[in-house]
C-alpha cells in the first residue's frame, strides 16, 4: 500500500471518527475534508468506498445511513456522551485534581465523542469548579502506585499529620513507611492505600492526600493471600466497609418524627432511602421508619438536623442525641 494511500485510510477514520448517527459523513465531504483538513488533494471519490470497506473489514463499526446520499458514521464510539458528562463532572468535583489537570483530563474526554457531541458539551453552562489544590501530584502517585501493584513492589512514603496551627508536618520525625499495597480507594472524595507492613498483622490504611514522598520501594511486596488468607478480594472489601467507610455497626431500624415539607421530605429521603416508610399523624407532623447502619456518623447527622428530625427509636439512639446536644450547648456556655 503506497504511502499516501496508508495516511488517506487513517484520514478517513480521523473524520470518521468525529460522525455519529444524527451527523453522517458522504464521499464527497469526505474527499472535501481530506483536501481542506490535511492537504491531500485529487482523491478519487470512489476510493473512498473501498477505504470503508476495509476499515469495515478489520472491525470498524461503520454504518450507512437509510438515506445513502446521507453516507455512513461511525456507530460506536469509545462513551456514549452520557458516560463522558458523568466521568466530566467526577473529574470537576474531585478535590484532589488540580485545575490544570481538570482541564487536561475534560479536553481528552471531549475527543472520545462526535463533532456534533462536543457542540452539545460546548453549550452547556458550566459552573466553575472548586479545586483545593493546585499543586497536586495525584497523577504521579496513582502511576506510582499501579506501577508498583503490578510489578509486586512494596511503596515507601512519609505521612503527614496536622499541628495545633493547622500547619501540616511530616509525622515521625520523618519516619519512611513501608506498605505492601493491595488495594487503592476513592471514598468521601478522597483516595485510600489499603495494604499491609511486614511487622503488623492484618491490613492498614492511609489518605493519599497525607502521603508525601511516595516512591517504589527496592522490596518485593508480600502477597495479600500471606496476610489474609484466601480470596483476599473479599476480606479487602469488608476491611474497607468496617474501617475506611465505618460501616462498624450493624443495621438497626430507625423511627423519626418531623413536620412535612419540602425541604424535610428531600432531606430524609436523600438519608433514608426509597424504602423508607412514612405515615401521617393527627396533629399535622409525619413519622418515618428506615434502616441504617449503627456507624459513628448516625449521631452527627442527627445533631446536623436536630432542629428538624426527633429520633423517637430507637431509645439508645435518641438518648445519644439528647447527650451531645446537652455537650454542645455546654461547649458554646463556656465561652
Amino acid at each position: 500500500m503506497a504511502v499516501e494511500r496508508k495516511e488517506k485510510l487513517i484520514r478517513v477514520l480521523q473524520i470518521l471518527e468525529t460522525t455519529d448517527a444524527k451527523s453522517p459523513v458522504n464521499a464527497a465531504q469526505i474527499v472535501e475534508r481530506l483536501n481542506r483538513e490535511y492537504d491531500l488533494e485529487q482523491v478519487n471519490r470512489r476510493s473512498i468506498y473501498r477505504d470503508i470497506t476495509l476499515l469495515g473489514s478489520c472491525g470498524y463499526r461503520i454504518k450507512q445511513c437509510g438515506d445513502r446520499k446521507k453516507g455512513w458514521y461511525l456507530e460506536k464510539h469509545a462513551f456514549d456522551d452520557w458516560e463522558i458528562k458523568i466521568m466530566m463532572d467526577t473529574i470537576h468535583q474531585a478535590k484532589c485534581v488540580s485545575s490544570m489537570d481538570a482541564a487536561n483530563m475534560h479536553a481528552k474526554l471531549l475527543a472520545l465523542t462526535s463533532n456534533r457531541g462536543r457542540s452539545r458539551f460546548a453549550h452547556l453552562i458550566n459552573p466553575k469548579s472548586m479545586h483545593y489544590v493546585e499543586d497536586a501530584k495525584v497523577c504521579e502517585s496513582i502511576e506510582t502506585m499501579l506501577e508498583a501493584i503490578y510489578t509486586g513492589y512494596k511503596i515507601e512514603f512519609q505521612y503527614t499529620e496536622l499541628l495545633n496551627n493547622l500547619k501540616k508536618v511530616i509525622k515521625r520525625e520523618g519516619h519512611i513507611y513501608q506498605l505492601s499495597l493491595y488495594a487503592i480507594y476513592w471514598a468521601g472524595n478522597n483516595y485510600y492505600l489499603i495494604g499491609a507492613h511486614d511487622h503488623h498483622d492484618g491490613l492498614t490504611n492511609y489518605r493519599l492526600d497525607r502521603i508525601v514522598n511516595l516512591t517504589i520501594s527496592k522490596e518485593k511486596e508480600v502477597p495479600a493471600e500471606d496476610k489474609v488468607g484466601v480470596n483476599p478480594e473479599l476480606f479487602i472489601q469488608d476491611y474497607i466497609e468496617r474501617s475506611v467507610l465505618c460501616f462498624s455497626g450493624k443495621e438497626i431500624r430507625i423511627e423519626v418524627e418531623y413536620e412535612p415539607n419540602t425541604t424535610n421530605n428531600h432531606i430524609l429521603y436523600d438519608f433514608a432511602g426509597s424504602k423508607v416508610n412514612v405515615r401521617e399523624l393527627e396533629n399535622g407532623k409525619c413519622r418515618a421508619n428506615f434502616k441504617k447502619s449503627d456507624t459513628v456518623t448516625l449521631v452527627g447527622w442527627f445533631m446536623q438536623y436536630a432542629n428538624r428530625f426527633q429520633v423517637i427509636r430507637p431509645e439508645r439512639l435518641k438518648e445519644d442525641v439528647i447527650c451531645e446536644l446537652k455537650r454542645a450547648v455546654e461547649g458554646y456556655g463556656e465561652g
